[in-house]
């Protein structure tokens, strides 16, 4: 899997990047089965949402998960794809 992004470069106060860095960490503890690319497609937890939009199957895939505070602007945008090598 390749991976492509990270917190907004305007963001720069470094306990708000610990927050945003560990927030996915919960995130990806739930994953599922069917669509085991990063994690859920939405995950909630003390004012955080995580947002995981994926397309394709396992063979190949591409998505962009998202970091924001409830009702704010992204503070996270990583964009991944992989799929099988053959």
């Amino acid at each position: 899997m390749s991976y492509s992004g990270g917190a907004r470069a305007d963001i720069t106060d470094r306990s708000t990047l610990l927050e945003i860095y560990k927030f996915p960490r919960q995130a990806l503890l739930g994953v599922r089965v069917e669509e085991p690319y990063r994690g859920p497609r939405l995950f909630e937890q003390a004012g955080m949402v995580y947002r995981n939009e994926v397309e394709g199957t396992l063979d190949r895939f591409h998505g962009i998960e998202t970091i924001a505070r409830h009702d704010g602007p992204p503070l996270y945008e990583l964009r991944y794809s992989g799929g099988l090598l053959r």
